[in-house]
């Protein structure tokens, strides 16, 4: 008797067998579906694909009819290119990404502050009615109490300002008295005309009155001063009137368009009518407003509108939101009041004839090491690379990690700079990104020339073009944007100053990085061997001879490099290098390039000879065994293959990197920090040694002399690096241009018609 086998099961239920035996329809009993079946479901498939795209490029049509300029719009979506103009950069970039156009230089938001405005802590003062005898009301203030406010300003030396000088303090970076304060007065009081007015003449105050014309004169729960008081106190000089509406609604965005129109428009027009002159200032009632209510403000001409929102000016948002302390909190506004001085951006003049000197010292238990003199140039390189080598690639004497970059992961090989940037050895500027130039406004932008240094606020509006950078500094070599100022004029900036930079990372203690100038002309780059804030690192720096400095990238990007040796790195083991950079500042020594003479060089015949000119690009502790290697290379006893690291390849890597610069081959920079030799030196080898001629970036293939460096390749090395002029990014002359030394600090970039 023959036992049945059980059917199989699917989720606990059994499954029929089909004619075959196989337990699945239309399959076999081996697991395969019949030539058929495969062939109606391919195309069942196929017919499924065709009207999915069918209906997406159905889609995508009428998109593009919706939108017929999408084409044109498509540029800006893209972000801007930030790399290395070199050949092979650019051929790498046009496979990659379309032509972008040049982008138009923007007209400056006429609403936005300017960036050293923001730097500057000056306060207005809300006050309402003043009464000689009890107040009706809380907010009122008595004279006794006014009498006693304008004596606090008088002791702490704090000068009331006009409206008009607060305004193009905002709008322009006009200076101020060193601690300003903006007196205004609110509701056209009586009170304001009899007992505020006396006063203001006694200690001789300007103030703002904020008026509401429906108004004046009228007697309401209080007496509201007339138009001749008004005439009266306009004459003075001491009292400047502005616009609060015709009839004081508590909230003008609950208003229909109509009404709103009448109270910003009317009001307006009333004031100038009876004054006789330009009204250009407002002040929301009870501080309330939304978007629609700037609008009707902007297109009604007013420069300026206040809030009721706490805080210094300086902080405020944009001048339509201008904030103001109320009178009871006049001692906080007291102080913090101080008007920023960094609008003061002299040219320093520096001494580039120095030779360089390296500083170690601890002040306050803080270690902190400097190198000052020499002539300073940066490099904005095509990627990431430790500063040692960037050091040895261009033979600089010191180097220090540059500003900040922005996209910080450890991984990534971007060279996109936070803010526009210009270096020595690309020569090219190179805008920042948008999103970037917004959030850094106000933060120090710093113009290098050959022999000359200068800090200024950087403003998105005008700063994004070359043109108008030379305006500031005609001869501009190198630019960058640093974090914030740590030291102006020999004095530390504040706590408070500091945090208005809004850079995130300046409260956390880490090592620090920062360059600047000194008292004696000279160009300084330094780092702390102590982990420290940003505040702590600007209460120091004055105390080594600091005339002016600002905060460079630090933390894991802090790195020192001074004759090749790493003297402070971000990581904990020393001479570790920290993490790689794409921007740096490096520090040539004078006096050495001119000690060597390239034709004395070049009339060196010998190998020996010229094998030293080689090893002598290396740090002094690697010559030695470089120099051991390279010698059996050329007796024929080795090859540097593939693969091989050490001394020697860094040698050879950077003898090419020699040559390429001689050609303006920025592009081979061959590969990378960590001294291996592998297909970018391969490459550079192809290209620079085995043809007479320059060729084509990335023509060249290395197959006949980059699988090993024997000693033909590494003679004809020597001969060529020998002859080539040093890849030094600075002029060693001492030539000065001929425009006069003293230059007044340009406080605009662009005439005001354009502006506005």
């Amino acid at each position: 008797m023959t036992s049945r086998q059980p059917l199989p099961r699917r989720g606990g239920h059994p499954v029929p067998r089909t004619k075959r035996g196989s337990p699945f329809p239309g399959r076999s009993l081996s697991g395969q579906r019949p030539p058929t079946q495969l062939r109606f479901r391919l195309l069942r498939f196929l017919a499924l694909l065709v009207t999915v795209l069918g209906f997406g490029t159905g889609a995508l049509v009428a998109w593009a009819t919706a939108h017929p300029d999408w084409a044109s719009r498509l540029p800006a979506l893209l972000p801007p290119l930030a790399e290395i103009p070199a050949p092979r950069a650019q051929a790498k970039a046009a496979q990659q990404r379309p032509p972008l156009p040049q982008e138009p230089q923007l007209q400056r938001d006429p609403f936005a502050l300017a960036p050293l405005a923001s730097l500057s802590y000056v306060p207005a003062i809300m006050y309402h009615d003043v009464v000689a005898g009890r107040k009706q009301v809380w907010f009122d203030t008595t004279v006794a109490e006014l009498r006693q406010h304008f004596e606090a300003i008088k002791q702490a030396g704090l000068t009331p300002i006009r409206i008009d000088q607060l305004y193009k303090h905002l709008r322009d970076g006009d200076p101020l008295p060193e601690k300003a304060i903006l007196l205004t007065f609110d509701d056209a009081y009586l009170g304001l005309y009899e007992n505020a007015y006396p006063l203001l003449k006694e200690y001789n105050y300007p103030a703002t009155y904020f008026v509401q014309t429906g108004f004046v004169g009228v007697p309401t729960d209080k007496d509201h001063f007339t138009w001749d008081q008004m005439r009266e106190m306009d004459a003075s000089g001491l009292i400047d009137f502005a616009a609060h509406t015709v009839n004081h609604p508590p909230d003008l965005r609950l208003l229909d368009d109509t009404r709103l129109r009448r109270e910003v428009v009317d009001c307006k027009s009333k004031l100038e009518q009876e004054l006789g002159h330009p009204i250009h200032y407002f002040a929301y009632p009870e501080g309330n407003r939304d978007e629609r209510v700037k609008q009707y403000l902007a297109e009604a001409g007013y420069r300026m509108a206040f809030t009721m929102d706490p805080g210094f000016t300086g902080q405020s948002p944009n001048l339509l939101e201008v904030r103001r302390f109320n009178q009871f909190r006049l001692t906080e506004a007291i102080v913090g009041a101080r008007t920023s001085t960094l609008g003061r951006s002299p040219d320093y003049w520096l001494d580039g004839t120095r030779p360089l000197a390296l500083t170690d010292e601890v002040i306050d238990g803080v270690r902190i090491l400097t190198i000052r003199g020499g002539r300073a140039a940066t490099v904005h390189a095509e990627r990431r690379y430790e500063v040692r080598t960037l050091v040895q690639r261009y033979q600089a004497d010191a180097g220090i990690n540059g500003s900040f970059f922005s996209i910080p992961w450890i991984n990534s090989a971007s060279n996109v700079m936070v803010g526009p940037v210009m270096a020595a050895n690309h020569k090219t500027f190179i805008p920042g990104r948008p999103e970037d130039d917004r959030v850094i406004r106000g933060r120090p932008l710093v113009l290098l020339g050959r022999d000359r240094l200068r800090f200024v606020p950087f403003d998105p509006d005008t700063m994004t073009q070359l043109d108008n950078l030379r305006q500031l500094m005609p001869d501009v070599t190198d630019l960058f944007v640093a974090g914030l100022w740590l030291v102006k004029d020999g004095q530390a900036l504040s706590p408070a100053e500091i945090d208005s930079f809004r850079l995130s990372s300046a409260a956390e203690f880490r090592p620090r990085a920062f360059f600047g100038v000194d008292k004696q002309d000279q160009v300084v780059i330094g780092v702390t061997k102590t982990h420290v804030n940003a505040a702590i690192l600007a209460s120091l720096l004055p105390k080594t001879g600091i005339r002016e400095a600002v905060l460079l990238d630090s933390g894991f990007s802090t790195s020192l490099v001074y004759q090749g040796e790493i003297l402070a790195t971000g990581h904990a083991g020393p001479n570790q290098p920290s993490r790689p950079v794409p921007h740096a500042i490096l520090l040539y020594d004078l006096t050495r390039l001119w000690r060597e003479d390239p034709q004395q060089q070049a009339s060196a015949n010998s190998p020996g000879n010229r094998l030293e000119g080689l090893v002598q690009l290396l740090p002094s502790g690697d010559q030695e065994m470089a120099k051991a290697q390279l010698e059996s290379i050329l007796a024929g006893q080795r090859l540097l293959r593939r693969g091989e690291r050490g001394p020697a390849v860094v040698a050879v890597q950077l003898g090419l990197s020699r040559l390429a610069a001689q050609q303006g081959r920025l592009d081979l920079l061959p590969s990378g920090p960590d001294g291996v030799y592998g297909q970018e030196l391969a490459q550079a080898v192809a290209e620079l040694l085995l043809d007479d001629t320059p060729l084509v970036a990335g023509t060249a293939t290395p197959s006949s002399g980059g699988d090993a460096i024997d000693a033909q390749l590494l003679q004809r090395l020597l001969e060529r690096v020998n002859l080539a002029p040093a890849s030094v990014l600075v002029d060693t002359r001492l030539e000065r241009p001929t425009w006069p030394l003293e230059r007044k600090p340009t406080r605009k970039l662009l005439p005001r018609a354009a502006l506005e």
